[in-house]
């Protein structure tokens, strides 16, 4: 199994809605009042597990909730593990999550397939290891 972890960022003090290292999401769920609500949120990936099973995305989802009429329901976050596929196209491979239901302030939240930044999912010198180390090369050498 190969993990991906991240180091903790530090705090932004710019006025972005939501920052450049997160994903932006959409979903729909059921408002109070019976119709049908929307949900703009974020995803800020904590890590990619790739297993045998398949490939997982972790991060903390961030979502606010609003009536049809626009009316603000409120903002919630969680952090979860859902599973993704991993698609090759011209730059890459690129991370698909799948539709997922998400739990925001004790509603379900239909959540649309998003796909992910390569550069979020695979940062510069934490990419998948092809082969042996520099340290491991050098060893053989000598």
């Amino acid at each position: 199994m190969t993990v991906i972890a991240f180091k903790p960022r530090a705090r932004s003090s710019s006025s972005e809605r939501y920052p450049r290292d997160t994903t932006p999401i959409v979903g729909r769920f059921r408002s109070p009042r019976g119709r049908m609500g929307a949900m703009v949120g974020s995803l800020r990936l904590t890590r990619l597990v790739i297993a045998p099973r398949g490939a997982f995305v972790s991060g903390i989802f961030t979502g606010e909730l609003r009536e049809p009429d626009g009316t603000l329901i409120g903002v919630d976050t969680r952090r979860a593990t859902v599973p993704a596929d991993l698609v090759r196209d011209e730059q890459g491979l690129r991370p698909v999550v799948r539709g997922l239901k998400l739990d925001l302030m004790g509603m379900t939240i239909d959540v649309d397939a998003f796909v992910i930044d390569p550069c979020l999912a695979f940062p510069r010198g934490h990419g998948p290891r092809r082969g042996k180390s520099a340290a491991a090369k050098e060893m053989v050498r000598r």
